[in-house]
């Protein structure tokens, strides 16, 4: 038979796993969700670049031998567009990265905690 402290330890004990489990499973459904976003992004952008490429018109450059005649004639929008393509995927990955490193710093303090209550 257990003792009251022993009871409150394994009880203790539980709560805390049943945590654990519920933090996992919503940071695994943010995680899911965060990709998918990423990746409908990613997709949804690269099947619009033909048309947005279609609509660029290439100018002669003949009359503009400086570094500012990309932006003649309207080419300056697919350049706009791969610039906020490239800011969209770094800032999805940046956020997934802390993520990760979020989810990893939990799971230790809650080995840490753990290994506390079971000690109990």
């Amino acid at each position: 038979m257990r003792s009251h402290e022993e009871r409150v330890a394994e009880t203790k004990r539980r709560i805390a796993k049943m945590e654990r489990e519920d933090r996992l499973r919503h940071n695994t459904i943010t995680m899911a969700s965060a990709v998918a976003a990423c990746l409908a992004l990613l997709i949804g952008a690269s099947l619009a670049m033909p048309g947005i490429a279609a609509n660029i018109q290439t100018g002669d450059h003949s009359d503009f031998e400086t570094a500012a005649s990309i932006f003649h004639s309207g080419a300056a929008l697919g350049y706009i567009v791969i610039g906020l393509l490239a800011f969209l995927l770094g800032v999805c990955v940046t956020v997934l990265c802390f993520r990760l490193r979020q989810m990893s710093r939990e799971d230790g303090q809650d080995r840490e905690n753990e290994d506390v209550h079971g000690a109990d």
